[in-house]
């Protein structure tokens, strides 16, 4: 007791402020305040936000696409040809110099489309070629999916995280790196709180008998091991080494596991 105050009724309220914060953490990055920090950092070191990824050559459905230029915070691409294969044969092919994409499809602009006749006659051009001022192709691929795929580093918000494991489990593509940021997303800020739950069962009912120094010390260090092992096991498992279940999801459950024991014993107390 502490002027009358257990414990729990003294660090109920800070473990709780904790949390709301840690939530509402989560939650922003699940908006584009995800790519804040990407942003600055570009603007801090080339004055300007033109990150670009170049030569990529992709499977989409039923499309194969290259990029010469993509842009992934601009959400545009430059040289983009699209190749839209049917039963193995290429059906149509659409190219355009410029690209953007604008509420969840790419837009094409002054897209020059050659469709191959499925049939072959002598005599008769087997290349059918229009042009289009714009042209939508390739709905819900998202420019900000493929810097995730191919960067080692590149944040990603967790919607995005989301869709973009759907359209690679669709393409029978590897999403671990993905689902290890996913899962950095969604648990890494609620370390914070649960270290302090922790925290709080090695906290002295008095100071006048307890060493403050050398339990401050002991407290800090902790921390620090603690997160250097949970960020150790992050990075593996977003190298491909670890699997992001075992090196991610479940060092944080041990520790909310701690934590939730812990709890109960201050309460009890």
């Amino acid at each position: 007791m502490a002027l009358g105050y257990s414990k729990s009724r003294i660090f109920l309220p800070i473990f709780s402020i904790a949390f709301l914060i840690a939530s509402a953490f989560v939650l922003l990055n699940a908006t584009p305040f995800a790519y804040a920090k990407e942003k600055v950092d570009l603007i801090v070191e080339r004055g300007y936000l033109g990150s670009y990824k170049s030569d990529l050559f992709i499977k989409y459905d039923n499309n194969y696409i290259y990029f010469a230029k993509i842009f992934p915070l601009l959400q545009s691409a430059e040289g983009i040809q699209v190749f839209e294969v049917e039963n193995e044969e290429v059906l149509r092919i659409i190219e355009a110099p410029k690209a953007t994409f604008n509420e969840g499809e790419w837009i094409l602009e002054n897209a020059k489309i050659t469709t191959i006749q499925p049939q072959l006659e002598v005599g008769k051009n087997p290349l059918w070629v229009e042009e289009q001022k714009v042209y939508k192709t390739l709905v819900g691929f998202k420019p900000k999916i493929l810097d995730n795929i191919y960067e080692k580093q590149g944040s990603i918000s967790i919607v995005d995280a989301f869709e973009a494991m759907n359209l690679l489990e669709g393409q029978n593509i590897n999403t671990q790196k993905l689902r290890a940021s996913l899962y950095v997303l969604l648990l890494f800020p609620f370390f914070a709180p649960l270290m302090m739950v922790c925290l709080s069962g090695f906290t002295p009912n008095s100071n006048r008998y307890a060493n403050l120094g050398g339990i401050t010390l002991g407290m800090i260090l902790g921390i620090l091991v603690v997160w250097g092992i949970l960020f150790s096991f992050s990075r593996l498992s977003m190298s491909g080494f670890l699997q992001p279940e075992f090196s991610v999801i479940m060092p944080i459950g041990i520790l909310a596991l701690i934590s939730a024991w812990l709890f109960v014993r201050l309460l009890k107390a």
